[in-house]
């Protein structure tokens, strides 16, 4: 009995170990077969899927996002974002992959997708101050992107592990554009209703100072969201497991 439930565990996580059979493979920087591949997952698999440790990609959970702009600038604020909800990955398209090639330590890579809406939903705090208007409250808030075009760039690193190598990523970065930014910040100045809706209607009618103000801010939670799913879904598995031989 026990032989058999030795065998019975080792049969268990061999096959846990081996690469989704359903999951198109692409060989090393074939640009169209990637963007094409990884179309399709995120259309039938936003979900989620265990097999190759890609987590729920609408909503993502981003427990903290911390902006700050000081100094002599139009935008003089500290934004903190706490538990907030990422929606609208699963409707992105993807307009381009490059790089991935077979030698990727090192390499550079790309991706650049578009998005109909982005929204950032959850509990926010600000204090400070947005072109001339001071500006403070905490409570529920919600920022919504219409229109984003996206495109992210990283290096590649190799970790090795049991003698197989696999893929991380490094110096993540992210550029980005809107053409709209909606914003709605609740309890503003402590429940005031006046000032709370007219600071909410200044903010929606200067929304491309602010945002080009703190795009970069923006940018970085973004590019660390997005990194930490990447990474997830290639510390599954050897990075030569995710291509054609």
């Amino acid at each position: 009995m026990i032989t058999s439930v030795v065998a019975l565990i080792f049969i268990c996580v061999c096959n846990a170990a081996q690469f989704p059979e359903n999951l198109e493979k692409c060989r090393y920087g074939d640009s169209n077969c990637l963007t094409q591949v990884t179309q399709s997952i995120i259309k039938d698999h936003y979900n989620g899927l265990p097999e190759l440790n890609l987590v729920q990609l609408d909503p993502v959970t981003i427990k903290t996002i911390a902006i700050e702009n000081s100094g002599n600038r139009a935008v003089n604020i500290r934004l903190v974002f706490h538990n907030v909800t990422l929606h609208g990955l699963k409707d992105i398209t993807i307009t381009r992959i490059t790089g991935f090639p077979e030698d990727f330590d090192g390499a550079k890579n790309e991706i650049e997708f578009s998005a109909p809406v982005f929204q950032l939903i959850g509990q926010y705090r600000i204090n400070g101050r947005v072109l001339i208007l001071p500006i403070q409250g905490n409570g529920q808030s919600n920022s919504t992107l219409e229109n984003v075009k996206i495109r992210l760039r990283f290096t590649g690193r190799k970790m090795s592990k049991d003698g197989q190598d696999y893929l991380q990523t490094n110096n993540t970065k992210i550029t980005m554009t809107s053409t709209k930014l909606w914003m709605n910040f609740e309890n503003l100045f402590n429940g005031d209703k006046v000032l709370g809706d007219t600071t909410n209607a200044f903010l929606n009618e200067n929304w491309m100072d602010i945002f080009n103000e703190l795009k970069p801010n923006i940018s970085k939670s973004y590019a660390a969201a997005i990194q930490t799913i990447i990474n997830k879904v290639f510390a599954k598995f050897p990075y030569k497991e995710y291509f054609l031989e």
